[in-house]
């Protein structure tokens, strides 16, 4: 009898449907009209299903009596379940087709009202348990968002400007606030790690974030592995020419930003341990931050005149570089990440000339030890408001407390002489 109800409620559906179908005039409009009415209406009402439950590794099916997977809307005795697209069984927090629908952990449909996170939903039976927030939560929800804004705001001025509670023994190491022992570095171990992802990892927007930890990071797990990670070569080597980060916004394990970057070098300069917290931050913040820190010497923009390798320059609007060296004529040859990606690039001269011998030397040292890079991105050449618009952090070399040494001088190199070090000739 349950059955004969179920397949006369299915043809009256069948029969609503074709009467609206000949109602419609023909074309993609008639199609677009039968398919959502026949959605809206599956959706209202669900089908019986007759068949059974399977358990796989990813989740649960429902087998129907021919063999076939169900998909979509279906209810079986009292209870309502959604079935995917991928062929299993929905469970928890779950958007369909724009709306937001509630599901237990045995799959089962669940309606009325539930927290969930700062939120409290209601999901309505008489619209199909789709959820709504519910009013009064909608304000509370605004005001939780702007507090944690503001927190988030207050940790990146305390705890990350704050020093690293930076503890030295009686051999003069040192550790960083989460205990781990933090190695010191020279000038050119900075920068030959700083070339490692040249030319092989593109600029993704929030590369190298992820989500706040206790300890103040923001650095995704990649900015802090050791090494590179091979999903940037593979995804560099997808790309073409007409490479648009903005189709790839927050995909944050593919590459780097220009934060990501800086980041991800210093914690592979000072660490050769993965997983021991970073160095990630706003791009504007870091040499204020590292300086804060005890690190180095902070020159505020405007004020900087001189560049030397491994200076690390930030702009209040938010990029961040690190100089490889300066040449004759006052430009620049630096390493950042910036659209395309991680590339060596040269400023124009402080008067503004494009033809600099930095632009000229980056684009040579591109074009032979990167020429993958080159053949799709040549343009090597960035304004002079890297020259004047930047504040500086300068590494302390000879205090008795500096993580950071100049053994080899390249902080008394032009930028030539220091690409010749790291790289060879060209």
């Amino acid at each position: 009898m349950k059955r004969k109800k179920g397949i006369l409620k299915l043809w009256i559906i069948l029969t609503a449907a074709w009467t609206m179908y000949t109602a419609v005039p023909a074309g993609a409009g008639q199609t677009a009209a039968l398919k959502g009415y026949l959605q809206k209406t599956l959706k209202a009402e669900p089908v019986r299903r007759y068949g059974r439950w399977k358990k796989f590794k990813k989740g649960c099916r429902f087998i129907l009596k021919n063999g076939q997977p169900a998909v979509g809307w279906l209810k079986i005795g009292k209870n309502t379940y959604h079935i995917g697209k991928d062929g299993y069984r929905d469970t928890g927090f779950v958007r369909i087709g724009g709306k937001y629908y509630l599901f237990g952990k045995d799959g089962r449909q669940k309606t009325g009202n539930f927290r969930i996170g700062t939120r409290t939903w209601y999901f309505d039976p008489e619209k199909n348990g789709a959820g709504t927030v519910k009013k009064a939560d909608k304000d509370t929800a605004k005001t939780e968002e702007a507090a944690d804004q503001k927190r988030n705001e207050k940790s990146v001025k305390t705890v990350r400007r704050r020093k690293m509670a930076l503890k030295y023994d009686e051999k003069g190491n040192f550790y960083d606030r989460m205990g781990y022992r933090i190695e010191k570095a020279t000038i050119k171990q900075l920068l030959l790690t700083a070339l490692q992802p040249v030319g092989k990892t593109m600029y993704i927007w929030g590369g190298g974030w992820g989500y706040q930890d206790r300890w103040g990071n923001y650095g995704s797990t990649e900015a802090s592995t050791i090494g590179i990670s091979p999903r940037w070569k593979k995804f560099f080597r997808k790309q073409g020419s007409y490479y648009n980060y903005n189709n790839y916004r927050y995909a944050s394990g593919l590459g780097l930003d220009c934060s990501g970057y800086v980041g991800w070098t210093l914690y592979n300069t000072f660490n050769t341990v993965s997983g021991h917290g970073d160095y990630v931050m706003l791009a504007q913040k870091m040499t204020g931050t590292f300086a804060d820190w005890g690190w180095g010497r902070y020159t505020s923009p405007g004020n900087v005149y001189d560049h030397h390798a491994g200076d690390i320059m930030s702009l209040a609007g938010g990029h961040v570089y690190i100089v490889i060296g300066e040449c004759s004529d006052g430009s620049v040859v630096l390493v950042h990440s910036s659209p395309k990606g991680v590339m060596i690039t040269g400023t124009a001269t402080r008067y503004g000339s494009k033809n600099s011998r930095a632009v000229k030397l980056a684009s040579k040292y591109m074009k032979k030890y990167f020429p993958n890079w080159y053949r799709k991105y040549p343009d090597s050449s960035r304004g002079s408001s890297y020259l004047t618009d930047y504040s500086r952090m300068r590494w302390y070399l000879k205090r008795k407390k500096s993580v950071m040494s100049d053994p080899d001088g390249l902080t008394k190199m032009n930028a030539l002489q220091v690409l010749r070090t790291l790289l060879g000739k060209v």
